[in-house]
């Protein structure tokens, strides 16, 4: 692997520390079990505050996930931290959390990228984001083999 994007705001928005932070999704999923099964989940909302303040509500999202087989998660995210023009889709190998490296599908990045540059590759967003990053921990804890396609969103306007 070239490029490891590291955990920023492990420690800030959710634990740093793996045990801490797996008992925490562990019991924030357990009191947030949905009350009926839905098959077929083709995409979530989920926020990206702070887990003291929206873990339970991301939980919810994410129990849905549980016992799904999905070879690969894109993850949309606003960029906070930084203007870009366009839509960046992360050009590097992984993103890690506290609970492990999660690798990037390459093949299905490409498929993403436009001739007209608007949806490129990049770091842009990536470097910092905070939105996109608290959604890993609980895909983590609810998947299994699967790869991510970080998509982070510049100018919106």
């Amino acid at each position: 692997m070239n490029y490891v994007r590291p955990a920023q705001v492990a420690g800030y928005f959710y634990p740093s520390n793996p045990d801490k932070l797996k008992k925490d999704i562990s019991l924030m999923l357990d009191v947030t079990k949905p009350k009926e099964k839905i098959n077929k989940i083709f995409g979530l909302v989920a926020p990206h505050a702070g887990y003291v303040y929206s873990g339970k509500t991301a939980a919810h999202a994410y129990n849905l996930l549980v016992g799904k087989k999905y070879e690969r998660v894109v993850i949309i995210s606003p960029s906070h931290s930084e203007y870009f023009p366009g839509i960046s889709v992360f050009e590097g190998d992984a993103y890690e959390t506290p609970l492990g490296i999660l690798k990037v599908d390459k093949e299905f990045r490409e498929k993403l990228l436009t001739d007209d540059g608007v949806i490129f590759t990049g770091y842009e967003g990536h470097r910092r984001e905070h939105a996109l990053e608290v959604q890993l921990p609980f895909l983590q804890s609810v998947l299994q083999d699967f790869k991510i396609v970080p998509v982070v969103m510049g100018d919106q306007s």
